[in-house]
């Protein structure tokens, strides 16, 4: 047996769950994957992967055994890429998961000057708005948009930040009290973002006194998507707090106006996301660093404006 290929698909069956899932990735056959175990759990004598006809899960010998060989294969896979790259760039694919809305309006363009700049590299870039489980659905980097992060065994690069912005059309000011300072929305109709960290509750800086206050909104409207969050707010639907990348196209036509602007909100990070045992591989750190580099340019033009 290969004992290099008998580990690498060892660890694929344990981040995909299932023979058949790592047989895939690894472009081999399911008796062909099913083999490599039978052998490798020979050559150790201990059970590493439990099986049945429903499910699998790995042993306790097979839990401590993915943990002592993960960075041994990560090791070997940047020595690898580094000898190849030796006067090439990095090569291979990278799977990206983004939120909608940022991945539209910022990622895209970044991407397509990536995949310029590297030739060798492929990207593939899932949209989604959920919360991206890295290692269960075999992610490379995942890019969230949140003030904050949970604490994880996840590996989290800042990569830069992002403004808010207060909005809400003409339409929905002219026929709603009117709007002084935060509590004023305590009385509205707000539009909120159902995947926040915390639903309703906006964070914004006291001008007085440059302390910060909370104010916990409520709306008829949630959704997960700030993309989907424009064409009821054009309709005069509500009030948002929202980032200002999403909006800035609207407010410059004069569809919303922006409001409390000397209350500055929270700014919302961007963080990159990889695996403990990947983040160190060549292909990553390029992107991570690219993107780091491209969307920091862009933070230097997102101050708050009036």
């Amino acid at each position: 047996m290969d004992r290099l290929r008998g580990l690498e698909c060892f660890r694929k069956i344990a981040e995909r769950g299932s023979f058949a899932a790592a047989a895939r990735e690894l472009n081999m056959s399911p008796g062909a994957i099913t083999k490599q175990i039978n052998t490798l759990e020979d050559m150790l004598g201990v059970q590493l992967i439990a099986r049945t006809t429903r499910r699998l899960s790995l042993t306790e010998a097979g839990e401590t055994y993915l943990a002592r060989i993960c960075g041994i294969l990560d090791d070997m896979d940047d020595a690898n890429e580094t000898v190849r790259d030796l006067g090439h760039g990095p090569r291979g694919c990278v799977r990206i998961a983004a939120p909608t809305s940022f991945g539209v309006l910022k990622l895209a363009p970044v991407i397509g000057k990536l995949l310029k700049t590297h030739p060798d590299l492929s990207i593939d870039l899932v949209l989604d708005d959920k919360v991206t489980d890295i290692i269960d659905e075999g992610f490379d980097i995942a890019l969230r948009v949140s003030e904050t992060l949970a604490d994880s065994s996840l590996i989290a690069r800042r990569i830069c930040s992002y403004s808010r912005v207060l909005v809400a059309s003409p339409d929905y000011l002219a026929h709603h009290p009117p709007i002084a300072c935060p509590h004023d929305l305590l009385a509205h109709d707000c539009i909120l973002f159902s995947s926040a960290q915390r639903i309703g509750l906006w964070h914004f800086t006291n001008p007085a006194d440059n302390t910060e206050m909370a104010i916990e909104v409520a709306g008829r409207y949630r959704v997960n998507s700030s993309l989907a969050m424009r064409d009821v707010l054009t309709a005069g639907s509500g009030i948002t707090l929202t980032p200002r990348l999403v909006v800035e196209d609207l407010i410059e036509r004069g569809e919303l106006v922006c409001l409390l602007t000397e209350y500055l909100p929270r700014r919302l990070n961007l963080y990159a996301l990889s695996a403990p045992h990947r983040h160190k591989l060549r292909k990553i750190r390029t992107v991570t660093d690219f993107l780091a580099q491209e969307l920091r340019l862009e933070e230097r033009h997102d101050a708050p404006k009036k």
